[in-house]
């Protein structure tokens, strides 16, 4: 796959301090008062805010309030992810995701790619591809490799364990697709887009077409309705365990945007998926004619990997590859949750050698911490998952400053980094900042869940390189007056911080305020 497009880059060398890790005591706070002012008028309610101010170039820290307590990030989680992930893997990490020959098996080998089969970035290709041009290509090249039979199919997934859902993710949003299951095999984000069409006349069943295109899911439209006025409500529900669904509300007009659920057992699915495309065009898939491991009955047509089987690649017929800078740039502008999990796996794996985990990937990060920022900030910060999709998640904003510092001041990860983040008017940025945009450089990663509202990142002086680094961590934000009060404290905030990269140049200054718009993750 080609490189994603990407806006908004920042081309310039950064200049900072000698690397090393950041102190935490500072003679000086020169935003201190002014941040305390702005508390001070901001209508917050009940809820617990918490700032901390750095400026990278001299080690200082220029405000901080609350900075060394715990907060849950929500998806500021994603800049510990993404920054462990380049340091680890490397900004020139590729992933790879490849259909091998094994005699007359046909290896689906994963990688953990969030990215094989995203129509999203499918469509950013070049040329330009749909799901179905790609499992085209994919069986194209079985039989352009002069197949003619294969006794079974088989998906390496185990890069990756087979915990797929996160235990502490909101059992009542597990088919949204934002909460998209984590396999070592991923296809098409993992989920199943839906385009619901009206039926022939009020109150018929509407009718669907789905993508990726199967024969093997059908879509129950029993309970939805062809409606003659107001909106579309149709919405899915797939079954806890099967890929069973039912669509549910009213529709009134053909969509253009799909309706989106997750798919579980992802693996199995692309493989009988592909198996599929394969049979059809001309290849016979026998299911018979090979040995599990240990001895045991042939295997199904289409299986899993087992734990310790090894196989011996004649040949590969087909690689498709990811750079890690896509991924790490789709994680943070769009706050895709699927892509932080499969980074934080990923790192697990590469650096025990063991199927990553959340568990071995948090480890990583942690390992990270302690040598990047200090034992105390890896001590005080709980990683529950790679998104911050789980409330457990916790790290204070003095952390996430002097995390953000380390990877600004190390040359290998910096430019990659920093150009991940989205800038106002893009990502998740899109809505923000519209009243009051930086005349500096703002890169920064938004965060919201239920009662939280976050915002890290840097401004940045695009003349000279001179960072800061602030993290802004709110919780316990009620849905009322608060929560748009939360918004433009963040925004007033990047304003300070603005002019004080402006103070040898005055008429670059612009003046605090900000707007109420809705967040996005």
């Amino acid at each position: 796959m080609k490189n994603m497009k990407s806006s908004g880059l920042f081309s310039q060398m950064l200049s900072f301090a000698a690397a090393g890790t950041i102190g935490l005591c500072a003679i000086a706070q020169p935003l201190q008062s002014e941040v305390d002012r702005l508390l001070h008028g901001a209508k917050l309610g009940k809820s617990r805010v918490g700032i901390s101010i750095l400026d990278v170039k001299s080690g200082e820290i220029l405000a901080a309030k609350n900075a060394e307590d715990e907060f849950a990030p929500a998806s500021n989680m994603k800049i510990l992810t993404t920054g462990a992930a380049l340091w680890t893997l490397k900004p020139d990490f590729v992933f790879s995701t490849e259909l091998k020959l094994d005699g007359d098996r046909l290896v689906i080998v994963g990688s953990g790619d969030p990215a094989f089969g995203d129509p999203e970035v499918l469509q950013n290709a070049s040329p330009r591809m749909t799901v179905s041009d790609m499992l085209t290509a994919l069986t194209s090249s079985v039989t352009k490799g002069g197949v003619k039979k294969l006794s079974e199919v088989v998906v390496d997934d185990r890069v990756f364990d087979r915990d797929y859902v996160h235990p502490t993710w909101p059992t009542d949003q597990l088919d949204r697709w934002y909460c998209a299951e984590v396999s070592g095999l991923i296809f098409h984000a993992n989920v199943l887009d839906v385009y619901p069409r009206p039926g022939a006349g009020v109150g018929q069943r509407p009718s669907v077409t789905i993508d990726p295109e199967t024969p093997m899911i059908e879509v129950d439209v029993s309970k939805a309705r062809t409606v003659a006025a107001g909106n579309n409500t149709v919405w899915l529900k797939r079954d806890a365990s099967e890929n069973r669904f039912q669509l549910m509300g009213d529709v009134r007009f053909a969509v253009t945007q799909p309706v989106r659920v997750t798919l579980t057992q992802n693996p199995l699915f692309f493989g009988s998926l592909l198996a599929d495309r394969i049979r059809k065009s001309g290849v016979e898939i026998t299911g018979v004619g090979a040995t599990a491991p240990g001895g045991g009955a042939g295997p199904a047509e289409v299986r899993l990997a087992e734990p310790g089987e090894s196989f011996q690649a004649d040949r590969t017929i087909a690689k498709i590859t990811t750079p890690l800078t896509d991924v790490v740039r789709r994680c943070n502008v769009e706050s895709y949750n699927l892509y932080a999990e499969a980074l934080l796996k990923r790192i697990g794996h590469d650096v025990t050698g063991q199927p990553g985990s959340w568990e071995n990937g948090a480890s990583v990060v942690r390992m990270l911490l302690a040598e990047k920022v200090g034992p105390d900030a890896a001590k005080g910060t709980i990683i529950r998952d790679g998104s911050g999709m789980s409330r457990d998640n916790r790290v204070s904003p003095s952390t996430m400053t002097r995390w953000l510092s380390a990877l600004a001041q190390d040359k290998n990860v910096s430019k990659a980094f920093i150009q991940s983040l989205p800038q106002p008017g893009e990502g998740t940025l899109e809505r923000r900042f519209k009243g009051s945009k930086p005349r500096h450089e703002l890169h920064a990663k938004s965060g919201y869940i239920k009662n939280v509202r976050c915002l890290s990142g840097y401004v940045i002086d695009e003349s000279d390189g001179h960072a800061v680094a602030f993290s802004i961590l709110a919780n316990d934000v009620s849905s009322g007056d608060a929560d748009p009060a939360v918004l433009e404290l963040h925004e007033q905030i990047v304003g300070l911080i603005d002019r004080y990269l402006s103070k040898d140049d005055p008429d670059r200054a612009i003046k605090p305020g900000g707007t109420k718009s809705k967040p996005k993750n």
